[in-house]
C-alpha cells in the first residue's frame, strides 16, 4: 500500500532536521521510521490529532539538484500531501526589535534574484522582477490561531525575503530591505517552495526562527543559535498540529463520507457536511478577492489569478452539490 501524508514537513540543516524528529518523538512515543521511496528517504513522524505527519530533508536552495524545488515536489508527487511545511531557520533583519529564536511565519515571499539593473541619474538602480507570493490562507489562520495561546519564542507573521544567495553581509542584507521595507528576515528555500507546491496546487506555508542577522558574524555562537532556532521552529509546528486537526480542512475523498465512531458508523450526508465546506471556501475566497483588489485589473500577479479560478471554481461547485442535495431531499 502507497504511504500517504496529509502534512509533509521539508528541512534542510541537520539541526532543523533533529529538532523536528527529536519534538515529534518526545510528544507522540513513535520513533521516526526511515523509508525508501524513488530514491528518496521519508520520514514517518506518526499521527498528531489525527494528522498523518512525514518529513523530507532538501539540500540548500531552491534551483540546484535536489534542492527545494525538486524536493517538495518529489515528496508531493510521492506521499500527496494536503500541506507542506518547511521548518527551519533564518536570518533576522533588526537586532532591536527582534531576537535570537523569535519565530517567522510568512505570509508572503519576496523573491529576491530576478531583477532589472538599470542606471538612474548615472547611478545603478535595482529594480525587484520576482513575485511576492501569499502562503496559504487558511494555514496562516491556523498558525495565527495557535499563537493566540502558544506561550514559547515570539511569534512574527509577514514577508519573508528568499534567494539562492547565502547572505552574511550587513550592507547586502540592508539593500534586500531596502527592496522590501516590511521584511521580517530572509532565507533560502521558499522560492522552490512555492513553486512546487504552486504547480501541483498544495497548499503550503514556511515556518524558520531566527539564528543570525546576515551582518558577517554568522559564526558567533553558531551552533547554540542555530539549535534554538530549529528547537524553536519545530515545537510551534508540532504545537499547530496539537492545537487542532489539520487532516480536516480538504477531504481526499470528494465524495465526502464520514464515520462519526466506530460503534455506530454513520455516513454524513451533503447537507450535513457541504455548508461548512461552503462556508469556508467563501471565506478563503472573500481573502484572495480582497488581495486581488489591491492591485489594478491588469496588474494582478499570475499566481493570485490562479488561485482567484481554482477558489472560485471550488465554491461554485460546492453550492452546486448543495443545491443538488436540496432538490433530492
Amino acid at each position: 500500500m502507497p504511504l500517504e501524508a496529509d502534512v509533509l514537513i521539508v528541512t534542510v540543516t541537520k539541526v532543523e532536521s533533529r529538532a523536528v524528529i527529536q519534538a515529534f518523538e518526545q510528544f507522540t512515543g513513535h520513533q521516526a521510521i526511515p523509508d525508501s521511496i524513488n530514491q528518496r528517504l521519508y520520514f514517518n513522524l506518526g499521527e498528531v490529532n489525527g494528522t498523518k505527519v512525514f518529513l523530507t530533508q532538501s539540500e540548500m536552495g531552491s534551483g540546484g539538484l535536489d534542492a527545494s524545488l525538486l524536493t517538495v515536489r518529489k515528496g508531493i508527487d510521492t506521499l500527496s500531501p494536503m500541506a507542506v511545511i518547511m521548518v527551519g531557520i533564518a536570518f533576522g533583519i533588526n537586532e532591536e526589535k527582534q531576537a535570537i529564536g523569535d519565530i517567522l511565519v510568512t505570509e508572503q515571499l519576496r523573491l529576491y534574484d530576478l531583477q532589472r539593473m538599470g542606471t538612474q541619474e548615472g547611478q545603478p538602480k535595482i529594480i525587484l522582477r520576482g513575485d511576492k507570493p501569499h502562503a496559504s490562507p487558511w494555514l496562516i489562520n491556523h498558525f495565527k490561531s495557535t499563537d493566540l495561546r502558544w506561550d514559547g519564542a515570539r511569534v512574527r507573521f509577514g514577508v519573508v525575503l528568499t534567494g539562492e544567495k547565502l547572505v552574511d553581509n550587513v550592507d547586502f542584507r540592508n539593500q534586500l530591505q531596502s527592496f522590501e521595507p516590511e521584511a521580517i528576515g530572509g532565507e533560502m528555500e521558499g522560492a522552490g517552495l512555492y513553486v512546487a507546491c504552486q504547480d501541483r496546487k498544495v497548499d503550503w506555508i514556511m515556518v524558520k526562527a531566527i539564528c543570525d542577522w546576515a551582518d558577517g558574524h554568522k559564526a558567533q555562537d553558531k551552533d547554540a543559535r542555530q539549535e534554538t532556532a530549529a528547537q524553536n521552529a519545530a515545537t510551534f509546528v508540532l504545537e499547530a498540529l496539537r492545537f487542532a486537526p489539520i487532516g480536516g480542512q480538504k477531504g481526499r475523498d470528494k465524495s465526502v463520507k464520514v464515520t462519526l465512531n466506530p460503534e455506530s458508523p454513520k455516513v454524513m450526508t451533503n447537507q450535513e457536511v457541504v455548508p461548512p465546506a461552503l462556508t469556508m471556501a467563501r471565506r478563503a475566497l472573500a481573502i484572495l478577492e480582497e488581495q486581488a483588489a489591491g492591485y489594478g485589473k491588469l496588474q494582478i500577479p499570475s499566481h493570485l489569478r490562479i488561485d482567484l479560478e481554482e477558489k472560485r471554481r471550488e465554491v461554485g461547485e460546492l453550492e452546486a452539490r448543495l443545491k443538488d442535495g436540496d432538490s433530492n431531499g
